[in-house]
């Protein structure tokens, strides 16, 4: 799950929308559409800081997805004086700004930074030319990924899920992560915690669909601690697909 913004492709006749991640201003939240070819940014007719909530001056309809984004501001916001007492209230805002701007970069929050996703992969490189240098003729080549989408939690089970992407081509990198969806589990992850699927997951991806074989379900999860449990417990986990174009 990003931590930084939220994507909506339904209900675009509305105009008021939740903003689900944490913020230092709700006046550091932004909106932006994307209409299949470009990300153009979205009127702001209020904010909401009690209720969560951003409200645009007119529907997003003309849109296929809109996304709710954080930007926090870099300018440092807390100078902290020799000799002063420490509050829990700027000690919270200087950790927090930095790990905010951090994730909004390494997220791609703004969709204006090459590459995407939660490691920013920035293209794949060519194959190294005949002179020595980067690419085939010789000189560096690059492939930018601009789209991103990420599913819904899928329940995992034998046999094998596909969800539509809606990217419009086939991606070129297609991740699965396992979403921990039990607070008391015995593996001892706390609600929310993401662990990269294992190899034996056998993830395939078409233009329009990506997807997951897996039969029988028999991989090894390790404890938070680091003890092995045995085969992983499915009614602990979630699937999320992640796939980059």
């Amino acid at each position: 799950m990003t931590n930084s913004y939220i994507e909506y492709n339904q209900n675009l006749s509305e105009t008021t929308y939740d903003v689900p991640f944490n913020v230092l201003s709700i006046d550091d939240v932004n909106v932006k559409g994307y209409d299949g070819t470009t990300w153009s940014d979205l009127t702001v007719a209020s904010r909401d800081a009690v209720a969560k909530t951003i409200t645009l001056s007119g529907a997003p309809s003309a849109y296929q997805k809109i996304r709710v984004w954080r930007n926090t501001s870099a300018t440092q916001l807390v100078d902290f004086q020799n000799g002063s007492r420490l509050s829990e209230s700027d000690l919270d805002t200087a950790y927090q700004q930095g790990l905010f701007v951090a994730q909004e970069v390494s997220e791609n929050a703004s969709t204006n930074i090459q590459g995407i996703g939660p490691q920013g992969p920035q293209g794949i490189q060519g194959v190294s030319g005949n002179d020595g240098a980067d690419g085939a003729d010789g000189v560096t080549s690059t492939v930018a990924l601009t789209e991103s989408f990420e599913s819904s939690e899928i329940a995992i089970a034998n046999g094998s899920s596909e969800v539509s992407h809606g990217l419009g081509t086939t991606p070129k990198i297609v991740e699965a992560y396992l979403v921990c969806k039990d607070a008391t589990n015995q593996e001892g992850y706390d609600l929310g915690t993401e662990l990269k699927a294992p190899s034996n997951i056998q993830l395939y991806s078409t233009s329009s669909v990506c997807g997951y074989t897996l039969n029988p379900i028999q991989f090894p999860l390790r404890t938070k601690a680091g003890s092995l449990v045995g085969d992983i417990n499915t009614a602990h986990w979630k699937l999320v697909f992640r796939a980059f174009a």
